[in-house]
């Protein structure tokens, strides 16, 4: 038998495709290595070889990829050879990824690895690995997150700032009119106007408390105390305080029991308290309807909180726990009640979420039902 051979024309065409395939490496900006399974280099591209800074072609190939890529003596410990974190259930290998930090020169670099399994024979996978520098990405994304808490900050102090000038310019203009018919008042007119500056004051102590509240939370005792009680209450009180924006709506409280546990009665009162003014401030005077639902599973008590005043739209429903956040159409508010509803919750080892839809909104609380002896939270 005449053994068969490769004609000049054929050695050309696959010199030319091999010249094809490392050009097409070549041209990826993002250093590309096939490391066997004794972590040696047997490829890679034009752009390892500027990564490694000093090597050749000819002398990276058969080193010890730890060694050339980073200046380690050992393997590196998130190297998917040296654990089974490249294995799947059915034995076969997966890619994975890791995010490190460099150093090259003294300037501390952000590499984004991928390790995508080559299975070379039979029980023997080799990897390549793909190197991409994420250092200005990252230096953005921090910049961007810093600029975020500026601006949040500013939302803060603009929205103290509203808030809190609100009752002082009350309390200035009554003690002016009070000062300039002082004399002439009856004792009925100094009581009306005392009394707006009384509510005035408790309105810019309550705007303090939220920010204290946000910012420290001091341990307090907790007691054996009614939630529907405590709902109750919270509900006439914001009654009382808004009277006009609660004017039109029908509150709706359904429960089928008393639900006793430990809690702090002010901190959980002051939770559905802001819960209720949120509500009520998206009604915006119109007429609407708050539903409480309060139930019991076998470990758990549920306050479920609806309202109809238009749902929250699926672009912000997802910020709305965040520190400073606010949707108030007028600007105003310390953007406080509801990462504040979300401590409160947490404090007590409770969760707390919200979904939107057909035009409403529904807060689901939740609290484990604990012993009854008194805790500390």
């Amino acid at each position: 038998m005449h053994s068969r051979k490769e004609s000049p024309s054929s050695i050309e065409q696959i010199t030319e495709k091999a010249r094809e395939l490392e050009a097409i490496y070549d041209v990826v900006e993002d250093p590309l290595v096939l490391i066997d399974s004794d972590f040696k280099i047997q490829r890679t591209n034009l752009a390892t070889i500027n990564f490694t800074k000093g090597f050749t072609f000819d002398s990276i190939l058969n080193q010890k990829c730890y060694q050339v890529l980073y200046g380690r003596k050992d393997i590196c410990p998130y190297c998917p050879f040296a654990s089974n974190i490249s294995k799947t259930q059915n034995g076969k290998s997966s890619p994975t990824a890791r995010e490190i930090f460099f150093k090259v020169e003294g300037k501390k670099q952000t590499l984004n690895l991928e390790f995508y399994p080559y299975p070379k024979t039979e029980g023997e996978n080799w990897i390549v690995e793909k190197i991409s520098d994420v250092t200005k990405q990252r230096e953005k994304e921090e910049e961007s997150f810093r600029m975020r808490n500026l601006a949040s900050l500013g939302i803060l102090i603009s929205g103290i700032a509203h808030e809190l000038n609100n009752p002082l310019t009350g309390i200035s203009l009554t003690l002016q009119n009070l000062k300039a018919n002082l004399i002439t008042a009856t004792p009925e007119q100094i009581d009306k106007r005392l009394e707006m500056i009384k509510n005035d004051t408790a309105r810019a102590a309550m705007i303090v408390s939220d920010i204290i509240s946000f910012a420290k939370s001091d341990k307090v005792k907790i007691t054996l105390g009614d939630i529907v009680e405590t709902i109750k209450r919270a509900k006439d009180t914001v009654s009382r305080l808004f009277p006009h924006l609660s004017k039109n709506i029908n509150w709706k409280i359904q429960y089928d029991n008393e639900y006793q546990f430990p809690f702090h009665p002010a901190k959980m009162e002051r939770l559905f308290m802001n819960l209720f003014r949120n509500s009520l401030q998206a009604f915006d005077y119109r007429a609407g309807e708050i539903c409480i639902d309060i139930r019991k599973t076998r470990n758990w008590i549920h306050i479920i909180v609806e309202d109809d005043a238009g749902g929250i739209p699926d672009s912000i429903i997802h910020k709305i726990f965040d520190p400073f956040f606010t949707n108030n159409k007028s600007g105003t508010g310390t953007g406080l009640g509801l990462s504040i509803c979300h401590s409160i919750v947490k404090e007590h080892d409770g969760n707390i979420s919200v979904k939107s839809m057909d035009q409403k909104t529904r807060f689901t609380i939740s609290f484990p039902v604990g012993d009854s002896s008194e805790q500390t939270i």
